[in-house]
């Protein structure tokens, strides 16, 4: 009996290997090397104000420290060629990405004088059904940041996929670097708007959506990144240019779209962002993109819905359900 036991338990650790070889196509354990994001060239319209330095601090709690990555496959990020320190690398690409806008920024070692930003929760979650499937990641970050009128929670959130074609190696820049850019595009966007409040000019604004506009065929794919900089540069005048591009035919321009809707605050989008989520049609991408845009939008009325949301699905444990609750989190 006991040798039974010894071969049933080797079997399984076997089928377990075998599954996650299958799911990561021979990638178990594969190093990810990190790149540093291109800072964007969209500048702001400054007011004259003082220098700001600001201070980045790791302030999450020992679990969430310790599982920077999870999900599906395990994996190892690297930058440089060393174990990759996520907070300093955030910090420092993040008030690089301010100041390229003509922010009044710097990056600060100590907190004294110093406005305080403290990092709750940094995550990257990957997930793959199967060997011939989409390799998806969900990169979200929760931080605080210390303004006059007290501490104000600061969020991103970006899910990306990749089906590796020919090596494993493919799905690098799409699922890990190109989001990891993303999320200190946004997070600058928001500390923007919490510290400085400035935005890009109506002209640049009318100039991205010409281009985005004129986009087509293979160029749809990049499209999507100047999407997200009508949302990062807090012009208003952009937002019924999203609401547009939030049921366009390519999948990023459409996340971009949904996304930006939220980072602009449209708050006189809330319904069509309701429906949007409600919708059993769409895709859970776009449902998910709605629900982040209504956290960020940040109203009583948004707040009383994402409770809604959260006292529906929290005993539910599927992988949607799941990964819902990881939005409501960021803003509940």
């Amino acid at each position: 009996m006991h040798a039974f036991k010894k071969v049933y338990k080797f079997s399984s650790l076997m089928l377990t290997m075998m599954s996650l070889l299958l799911l990561s196509g021979c990638a178990l354990n594969m190093k990810v090397p990190i790149k540093d994001p291109s800072p964007s060239n969209a500048s702001h319209q400054v007011e004259a104000v003082k220098q700001t330095a600001l201070f980045f601090k790791d302030d999450q709690a020992a679990s969430d420290k310790a599982k920077l990555l999870g999900g599906t496959i395990p994996m190892q990020m690297v930058y440089d060629n060393k174990p990759f320190d996520a907070i300093p690398w955030i910090a420092q690409h993040t008030v690089k990405e301010m100041a390229a806008r003509g922010l009044p920024v710097t990056l600060a070692t100590e907190p004294t004088a110093a406005t305080s930003i403290l990092i709750k929760r940094l995550h990257i979650e990957n997930y793959r059904s199967n060997g011939f499937s989409p390799f998806v990641t969900f990169t979200s970050l929760r931080a605080e940041v210390e303004t006059p009128q007290g501490p104000r929670r600061v969020t991103a959130y970006i899910k990306r996929g990749k089906v590796p074609v020919w090596s494993f190696d493919e799905i690098i820049d799409p699922t890990y670097n190109a989001p990891l850019g993303l999320l200190t595009k946004e997070f600058a966007a928001k500390l923007n708007q919490q510290l400085f409040n400035s935005a890009i000019s109506d002209d640049q604004v009318q100039s991205l959506v010409q281009k985005i506009n004129q986009s087509s065929g293979a160029d749809e794919g990049g499209a999507y990144l100047d999407v997200y900089q009508l949302g990062f540069g807090n012009n208003a005048l952009a937002i019924p240019e999203l609401v547009k591009y939030s049921v366009h035919s390519n999948e990023y321009v459409r996340l971009a779209a949904i996304s930006s809707l939220g980072i602009l605050k449209a708050s006189d989008q809330v319904d069509f962002l309701k429906k949007l989520y409600a919708s059993k049609a769409g895709l859970w991408q776009d449902r998910a993109m709605a629900l982040k845009a209504l956290g960020d939008i940040d109203t009583a009325e948004t707040r009383a819905y994402l409770q809604d949301q959260w006292a529906l699905i929290q005993n539910r444990t599927d992988k949607e359900a799941n990964w819902t609750k990881e939005i409501l989190a960021l803003y509940l």
